[in-house]
């Protein structure tokens, strides 16, 4: 075989080798991270130059495009705007009738989930029994949430991170059924934890030396998954679901778009996140 590039980013060595794989052309990569060398059959190097020249010139933005997307700090302001909102719906429920309150009218109570208030599924995500509970969600959705955006964009992540704790309560009340009721923003963290280890094993699965790695984001998110959930009111149950519906989007974000979507997009989904919080809150 004859080396087509060498010293690739892991970047780089995974878009050649998903152009190559994708073109049915036979490839061997060799090296480290951030050294990678990808080599093909002598035959087949001008067809694989060919088809990496091609996916890049259909796929890369212009300069102009891409000065304009990085000079958009969007994917730390979502994060941390996210647990500032938290913050400030915590404060408005405490000044208007109390939590207790709030948790009866909008906390994810399975009984009534299962009978049509699917909005519960969202509100709850925002209630928080004290200011304990309320700090440890801040932090970690500002610091996971800030990572989700940077592999999905601001918009996109902001939808999968909602997305994903919405179906976690959802199915935590298919389990209980009934007298169970659960609030809080950790379902939607471990929500977080699953897309990034769905990212994480699909990067490793992509360069063929890592893919014996490709299974320890799993472990690792299990490992947060046992320390954040101890505690005696702590709902394990809703952060399992909410970390294995993350892993789904994740998958399907891995899948389907396998890179972050330009601003229109990220605009656009980030405005179907807001909409479906109000639309909730409003039931």
């Amino acid at each position: 075989m004859i080396e087509l590039f060498v010293n690739l980013s892991d970047d780089d060595a995974d878009t050649c080798l998903l152009v190559l794989a994708s073109a049915g052309i036979t490839y061997r990569v060799s090296g480290q991270p951030d050294n990678w060398t990808v080599s093909v059959l002598p035959g087949d190097s001008e067809k694989a130059l060919a088809e990496i020249e091609s996916y890049f010139r259909e796929n890369r933005e212009t300069p102009d495009e891409e000065d304009d997307w990085s000079r958009i700090p969007h994917k730390i302001h979502t994060g941390i705007g996210a647990a500032l909102g938290l913050l400030a719906g915590h404060i408005f429920m405490v000044q208007h009738g109390g939590i207790p309150l709030f948790a009866e009218k909008y906390g994810a109570s399975a009984s009534s989930i299962l009978n049509g208030e699917t909005y519960r599924t969202v509100t709850a995500l925002m209630i928080h029994a004290d200011s304990v509970h309320l700090a440890g969600n801040m932090a970690s959705l500002a610091l996971f949430f800030t990572v989700v955006c940077s592999v999905q964009g601001f918009g996109v992540g902001a939808f999968c991170v909602l997305a994903s704790g919405a179906l976690g309560n959802y199915l935590t009340a298919l389990l209980y059924r009934s007298a169970h009721l659960s609030i809080g923003a950790s379902t939607a963290v471990f929500g977080a934890v699953g897309i990034l280890i769905a990212h994480q094993t699909f990067s490793s699965f992509r360069v063929s030396k890592q893919r014996f790695r490709a299974w320890l984001p799993l472990g690792g998110g299990l490992c947060l998954l046992g320390l954040f959930s101890e505690g005696e009111h702590t709902d394990i149950l809703a952060h399992l679901f909410g970390l294995g519906s993350g892993m789904v989007f994740g998958c399907i974000f891995e899948c389907v778009l396998k890179k972050p979507p330009g601003p229109s997009f990220q605009y656009l989904a980030f405005s179907l996140t807001l909409a479906v919080i109000l639309l909730s809150w409003l039931r």
